[in-house]
C-alpha cells in the first residue's frame, strides 16, 4: 500500500509518498488546485492511505479525496506536534513525519471525521450561538456604561432586567455624557440587528430534521426543551459509539479539571481547554432547566454548592452528571431516569 503524508496550507500542500516497503519515493510541493492535487493521487496504481492533520481546511481535502484513497487518516494536530516535533522545522518535515508514521503502523490520536451534513449543521449552530454570545457580550457592555454612571439604588424597581421593554426606556431616559450615549445607543441598534439574525436562524432551524432516532430518546431529557441544545449535542457527539465510556464524553466536552500529581500530592486545576466548546457550552447551558425539572439533580446541585461554597463548581459538576446521564440514554437508546433524591428528614 502506498501512503502519503500530507502537510496543507491555504495556497500549497506538501505530500510525501512512500511505497509498501517505507522507502521513500518523492517529496512534491503542489498548489492547492483539484485537478493537480487529483493528478499526483492518480499516478501511483494500487491501494493507498492518506494522513493528514487537523487544520481549518481539512474539509476540502477529505471531499476530494475520500473516493481516491483506501484509507484517510484525520490526525488530532496538537497530538501530533508532540510526536513529530523536530530540531528542524520546515513544511517538508512534516511530511515526511506524518507519512512515516502511518506507514510504521504507529498508534496515533486521529480526530472523528463527520460527515458533510454533520458539519455544515455544525456550522449552522456554531454560528447561531455565536449570536448570542455577541448579544451578550454587547448587553455587557451597556451594563458597564450604566454601572458608571449610576447606582443600582437609583433604578426603578418595576423591571427585572434592564434589557425589557420599560429597561430600555429607563436606558433612552439616563442621562448620559454625549460619548457615552452615543455607544450606548449604537450598541442597542446592534444588539437589534443580531436579535433579528438570531430569530432567523432559530426558524430556519426548526425546519430541520437531524438524527431522528437520536432526538426521540435525548428529547427525554428534562432539561431538552429547545431545538438549539438537543441539536448541539446530538451534532457535537454526532456517533455516541465513538466514545468508549461515559468519562471519555464528559472529558471531550471539557468538564473534567486539569490534574497537577506529584508523590502523595493531588490537586486539581481549571477546565481543560482542549476541549468542544460548543458542547461544553451547552451543557452548561441545560443545567439550569434540568435541575428545575428532576429533583435528584437539583438536589446534588445543592450538595455540591453547601460542600463547596461555590455555585459554578457545583454546576460543572452537575453538568458532569447531566451528561453522563445523556451518554446512557443515546448508548443504550432508553428514557432519561431522573435521580432519586435523598430523604433528609
Amino acid at each position: 500500500m502506498v501512503t502519503i503524508g500530507h502537510d496543507a496550507h491555504l495556497k500549497t500542500s506538501t505530500m510525501t509518498v512512500l511505497d509498501s516497503n517505507g522507502k521513500k519515493l518523492m517529496r512534491k510541493k503542489i498548489d492547492n488546485d483539484p485537478e493537480k492535487l487529483l493528478a499526483f493521487i492518480r499516478q501511483f496504481p494500487g491501494e493507498k492511505q492518506l494522513a493528514i492533520e487537523t487544520c481549518y481546511n481539512w474539509p476540502v481535502f477529505h471531499e476530494l479525496f475520500k473516493n481516491e484513497v483506501n484509507q484517510f487518516h484525520l490526525l488530532h494536530a496538537k497530538k501530533l506536534r508532540s510526536v513529530i516535533e523536530s530540531q528542524s522545522k520546515c513544511d517538508g518535515h512534516d511530511s515526511d513525519e506524518i507519512a512515516y508514521l502511518i506507514h510504521s503502523g504507529r498508534r496515533l490520536v486521529h480526530s472523528h471525521v463527520a460527515d458533510l451534513d454533520t458539519r455544515c449543521f455544525r456550522r449552522l449552530l456554531r454560528v447561531r450561538v455565536s449570536f448570542s454570545l455577541d448579544i451578550t457580550r454587547i448587553k455587557n457592555q451597556v451594563h458597564a456604561i450604566i454601572n458608571a454612571h449610576t447606582f443600582y439604588s437609583q433604578r426603578p424597581q418595576n423591571f427585572k432586567d434592564i434589557f425589557c421593554k420599560r429597561g430600555l426606556a429607563y436606558i433612552k431616559s439616563l442621562k448620559l455624557p454625549e460619548h457615552d450615549r452615543f455607544i450606548v445607543d449604537k450598541l442597542l441598534d446592534k444588539k437589534n440587528e443580531l436579535e433579528l439574525r438570531r430569530n432567523e436562524f432559530d426558524e430556519y432551524i426548526e425546519h430541520i430534521d437531524f438524527h431522528a432516532d437520536d432526538l426521540k430518546w435525548l428529547q427525554t431529557v428534562p432539561s431538552m426543551t429547545g431545538k438549539l441544545l438537543k441539536y448541539i449535542i446530538l451534532s457535537e457527539i454526532d456517533n455516541i459509539d465513538r466514545f468508549r465510556h461515559s468519562r471519555a464524553l464528559v472529558a471531550y466536552a471539557g468538564l473534567i479539571p486539569k490534574e497537577h500529581s506529584s508523590g502523595e500530592k493531588n490537586r486539581k486545576g481549571r477546565l481543560r481547554t482542549e476541549c468542544n466548546q460548543f458542547l461544553r457550552w451547552a451543557i452548561l447551558q441545560a443545567v439550569l432547566i434540568a435541575t428545575l425539572r428532576d429533583k435528584g439533580l437539583r438536589q446534588y446541585y445543592q450538595d455540591v454548592k453547601k460542600r463547596t461554597k461555590s455555585s459554578s463548581t457545583a454546576r460543572i459538576a452537575t453538568a458532569r452528571t447531566l451528561l453522563e446521564a445523556i451518554y446512557c440514554v443515546l448508548k443504550e437508546r432508553r428514557p432519561y431516569r431522573m435521580m432519586q433524591a435523598v430523604n433528609r428528614g
